[in-house]
């Protein structure tokens, strides 16, 4: 026994020696669902990050497959507190119907008893509306075996403007105007609790507001868009146009560089190409953010989780495989 504690112990340090730390003792943790785009990619899903903080776990914009990720995650559905959408653009807010419909159904993921709470900007309630409708029928049917009820299927809605739009628990919200282009409004997100904060930022290019925003955050999450260097010089209108409203490697590290993060993670990637020239690679996309930014950054990917407490932000273990394979099998209540 007394081995098996020091073999224990001695795992424990090794993790925390190389930048991973022990979950207990975690103030928040946040979690990559998904780190992609509209652009269609079996290894990043649409947009969506979950905060965990107190006793709130909070969804911050629901692309293509947030209802699975969080099933791998282990997280059952019924347990998130509210959704927060950024913008009403496709890739953040098509796992919602999923999500919704999933939800309140009698599995371990499921058997939500209330109604979905959504915060967005302007429209929200017309996304909202359209979900129900879409499940009208579906609803009907399962009501009448049992499988759901009624307050399930609802979803109560919130306008978000620029301030506290959520606060619960000693988990608070701030929503906050950011760039892109003609899509207005469009919010960046401040969570804080326990003296900790997190910025999630979506997708925007350089404004002084995010950056006013942003400062003093434990970890940031920022979108990033890219075109490799071959399509700058083949198709410079087309790459110009997407980075005036989408942060190029060049402005994500510029917008790092004045907010200062103690750690910045990249999601919401952008990966641009065209026939016979192909996306950039990992490599490029780092070394072009490095020349604008020496602080620490990581290239996200679906399911990355840090963890954040009054020792700092740490990565936990990752292994890119998680993306692919079944949650673990489990008894819920």
């Amino acid at each position: 026994m007394k081995n098996m504690l020091r073999k224990c112990g001695a795992i424990v340090t090794l993790l925390c020696a190389v930048g991973y730390a022990p979950l207990s003792t975690a103030a928040m943790k946040v979690t990559l669902l998904g780190t992609g785009t509209p652009i269609l990619n079996i290894d990043r899903f649409g947009i969506s990050v979950l905060v965990e903080a107190g006793s709130q776990k909070l969804l911050f914009d629901a692309g293509r497959g947030v209802a699975m990720r969080l099933h791998q995650q282990q997280v059952p559905l019924r347990d998130i507190s509210a959704v927060f959408i950024s913008l009403l653009n496709s890739d953040h807010i098509t796992g919602l119907p999923d999500l919704y419909a999933t939800a309140p159904l009698p599995t371990d993921d499921g058997r939500l008893k209330t109604p979905m709470r959504l915060y967005g900007p302007d429209g929200i309630e017309n996304v909202a509306q359209g979900i129900e409708l879409m499940f009208k029928d579906q609803n009907r049917m399962r009501m009448l075996e049992g499988e759901v009820v009624e307050p399930a299927t609802h979803i109560t809605t919130k306008r978000v403007e620029p301030g506290t739009v959520y606060e619960k628990d000693g988990v608070k919200v701030t929503a906050f105007l950011i760039e892109h282009g003609h899509v207005k409004p469009d919010f960046g997100y401040r969570i804080e609790y326990d003296g900790h904060a997190v910025v999630i930022t979506d997708d925007t290019t350089y404004s002084e507001n995010l950056v006013a925003h942003s400062k003093q955050a434990d970890l940031m999450v920022q979108s990033v868009a890219i075109g490799s260097r071959a399509l700058e010089r083949a198709a410079p209108d087309y790459v110009n146009h997407f980075y005036g409203y989408l942060a190029s490697p060049e402005n994500a590290g510029r917008i790092l560089a004045e907010t200062q993060p103690k750690l910045a993670v990249f999601a919401h990637i952008s990966l641009y190409s065209q026939p016979g020239i192909a996306r950039a690679t990992v490599d490029e996309l780092r070394e072009r953010v490095q020349a604008a930014y020496r602080g620490n950054f990581v290239i996200g990917e679906d399911l990355m989780s840090f963890s954040i407490d009054e020792r700092g932000v740490t990565q936990l273990p990752y292994s890119a495989e998680v993306r692919h394979k079944e949650s673990g099998s489990r008894n819920l209540p």
